[in-house]
């Protein structure tokens, strides 16, 4: 906890704001840390191995070094850091088109699905058939995109904007994924605290806090009342409850027991370079497709968990010097977007910054860098400001006047 205290007062008083990428990783995790350790050893939950909250000592200072680095090199050269206002704040026409396009196409996909599948709205399976692979599943993260968008767009001149955010929303809430669900909302809250349109508040705080556990009872509620075809009761809350709890400890508890038995689970260095290494693959005509899941289970006495925190599964992937170089790494990359965000206050770099962001907040439960989405998303946002400049239309639409000609003087 004093090591906490130290780096966030220097990372504040370096950054002048809280949203930077090491608060952003190491706040959320002190969180979750606490209550891992408050409950540990209470109802079932196994004991808590104290040692593994090291890893997480090491790995946040290594982090922290480029944010020093690159704080004192933009003091040194006068950059004003503590600016964060994103300049662009019209939206564009093209993208509203785009929007309501997705809509209909995910809807009409949705009930094609429907029709053909045997199973369930909420089970697994059919999460996978409607956007699990291919191009519907490069569809859905499309949706997602979009849906950070809007929430940064939304005003009160453009609550039209949620005839197209809920159905964006009910996108991944059908696709059963709570990371990919929570994601894109926390990318557009900090997209528009970023730009000074919300302040970060404990009722924001509290906001965010109750969205996230609804999210994780609706997509268990479903998948227990819809498709058990079982009424909710009191035995029902009860045992989404514990599932609750137990996914929200999951990545400390997980790491707890692996690192306690020690960690059983060791693998490559390539495992941490997954999505490069599929991509290469595809183009050598390999035709090898990599899977990042951790294959080894703990159970941690309320269910399984197969995660271990953004420093546990980057620790089981590499060595000593890997670990450190990937860190200092990663660290280096956010900061230098973070300091081209603040010189170019530009949505579209902001929009990628905040998603890397946003996979930092989740590394209290693992660690999402392996994943294909670090490299589609920036493609993707990308060629969103290749399309919004191109086009050049935005709202809101001014209205139309009509010119007439002045009628001619008489002599």
């Amino acid at each position: 906890m004093i090591e906490v205290a130290v780096l966030f007062y220097l990372e504040r008083k370096a950054w002048g704001t809280i949203l930077t990428p090491l608060n952003i990783l190491m706040l959320p995790y002190v969180a979750v840390l606490l209550i891992s350790v408050g409950m540990a050893g209470h109802d079932g939950f196994v004991e808590f191995y104290y040692p593994s909250i090291l890893l997480w000592n090491v790995g946040l200072l290594l982090f922290a070094l480029p944010s020093f680095l690159l704080a004192g090199y933009a003091g040194k050269h006068h950059y004003d850091i503590r600016t964060t206002a994103i300049a662009d704040d019209e939206i564009p026409r093209v993208f509203v088109v785009i929007g309501i396009v997705l809509v209909l196409m995910m809807m009409f996909h949705l009930l094609s699905t429907v029709r053909s599948s045997k199973f369930l709205i909420g089970s697994d399976e059919f999460a996978e058939e409607f956007v699990g692979f291919g191009f519907w599943g490069h569809l859905k993260h499309f949706c997602s995109i979009m849906l950070m968008l809007f929430i940064y767009y939304l005003n009160r001149q453009r609550l039209w904007l949620w005839l197209l955010i809920i159905p964006l929303l009910l996108v991944s809430f059908i696709n059963m994924v709570k990371g990919a669900i929570i994601i894109p909302p926390v990318v557009g809250v900090m997209l528009r605290i970023a730009s000074g349109k919300m302040n970060v508040t404990p009722r924001l705080l509290l906001m965010v806090g109750l969205s996230g556990v609804a999210v994780f009872f609706i997509t268990f509620g479903a998948a227990v009342v819809i498709v058990n075809d079982i009424a909710m009761n009191s035995g029902v809350a009860e045992w989404i409850m514990q599932r609750f709890v137990h996914y929200f400890s999951s990545g400390t508890l997980g790491l707890s027991m692996d690192m306690e038995l020690g960690v059983p689970d060791r693998g490559p260095f390539t495992v941490i370079w997954t999505p490069f290494i599929n991509i290469v693959n595809q183009l050598t005509g390999n035709g090898e497709v990599l899977s990042p899941v951790n294959p080894t289970y703990h159970f941690t006495g309320i269910s399984l968990t197969n995660v271990r925190t953004f420093f546990g599964t980057l620790f089981i992937y590499t060595n000593y010097v890997q670990f450190a170089l990937y860190t200092l790494g990663l660290s280096a990359l956010c900061y230098s977007m973070k300091l081209l965000c603040v010189r170019s206050k530009g949505l579209f770099v902001n929009t990628i910054y905040y998603y890397y962001c946003a996979l930092l907040a989740m590394g209290w439960f693992e660690f999402y860098f392996f994943h294909l989405d670090v490299i589609e998303t920036p493609v993707m946002v990308m060629l969103l400001h290749v399309v919004a400049g191109l086009v050049g239309r935005t709202f809101p639409i001014r209205p139309l006047t009509l010119k007439t000609k002045p009628l001619p003087s008489n002599p």
